[in-house]
């Protein structure tokens, strides 16, 4: 049986998609596109049909998945956003990066390297730098070390050295395409404390950087998705940008054209349909593990296979 695409497995999120291209494509002000819903809902499913529907316009997108274990701060993230949206774009973030990681000798004042004397990994010059070539473009290599401070205030520095270098690039991208950054399992950008939302270095840094320059219009032609069974709440001063996506469960019809039209199991009758959505109560995921064993099972099995 022939592998089908994501989008000829697609059922039923017309409207989600619809509304999705409309914020792509700046018909809608709402660049801030929010998905909150439970487990098995088809949360990641959607978010990789807004990188299909991205792509075939020609945008630029990254898909992170804060269940991934990652921890993440600043460099993380703008290292995870550059390598996805094209390095070939942000040759002065990287510039920054390697300014701000490469290593340098701190002397005592007698002039030489004393009992105290350490390797200092923030503030240096920029020495030797990789160049290479990406599709034509000359890229700049990253050095791939790691800010090493117990100072707050240099790290802070630091931190808004790179943000600023990263915006200065995104702004050129956005000037030509459009960007769009999807964050699933956004939950996990939040400490666990009951209801209440508290967020972690990442969620700070994508609220206060990421989203409030598209909120303030400082950022355009660029499309955020947050996605995941609990997210951050947004005051009516982000009202303008921010959309609501909320994915219901499957009706008993939605099952139907599923399993008989995508899954091609056009023999299935009416009593045998509403027995299966009966056991799922519309779950897309379960919808799907049941779509796929019951494919297997009317799979022909060859005399070799084992």
């Amino acid at each position: 049986m022939a592998t089908r695409s994501l989008q000829e497995l697609f059922v039923d999120r017309l409207r989600q998609l619809e509304r999705f291209r409309k914020s792509l494509e700046g018909s809608s002000g709402r660049k801030i596109i929010l998905v909150a819903a439970g487990p098995g809902m088809g949360k990641s499913w959607l978010l990789r049909r807004f990188v299909q529907e991205s792509s075939a316009r020609g945008a630029r997108s990254v898909l992170l998945d804060f269940s991934d274990g990652q921890a993440y701060d600043v460099l993380t993230l703008v290292r995870r956003f550059r390598d996805a949206l094209g390095p070939e774009y942000f040759n002065r973030l990287t510039a920054a990066i390697n300014e701000a990681t490469a290593p340098r000798l701190v002397i005592s004042d007698d002039g030489e390297p004393g009992p105290g004397a350490q390797l200092n990994f923030a503030g240096a010059q920029l020495g030797d730098v990789t160049i290479g070539e990406v599709a034509g473009r000359t890229i700049v290599k990253d050095n791939l070390f790691i800010v090493q401070t117990d100072n707050p205030l240099l790290l802070q520095a630091i931190e808004d050295r790179v943000t600023q270098a990263f915006f200065a690039c995104l702004a050129d991208l956005t000037a030509a395409t459009s960007a769009l950054f999807l964050f699933d399992s956004y939950e996990r950008t939040s400490q666990e404390e009951g209801e209440r939302w508290v967020a972690n270095a990442a969620d700070r840094w994508i609220q206060r950087e990421l989203l409030s320059r598209i909120r303030d219009g400082r950022l355009t032609n660029t499309v955020v998705v947050l996605a995941g069974r609990r997210l951050p709440s947004f005051d009516a001063e982000w009202a303008g940008v921010v959309g609501q996506l909320p994915l219901e469960l499957f009706t008993v019809e939605d099952v139907a054209q599923y399993l008989r039209e995508n899954r091609q199991l056009a023999a299935l009758t009416d009593g045998e349909v509403q027995t299966l959505y009966s056991a799922i109560q519309g779950n897309p995921q379960l919808l799907g593990i049941i779509g796929d064993n019951l494919e297997q099972a009317q799979r022909p099995v060859a005399d070799d296979e084992w």
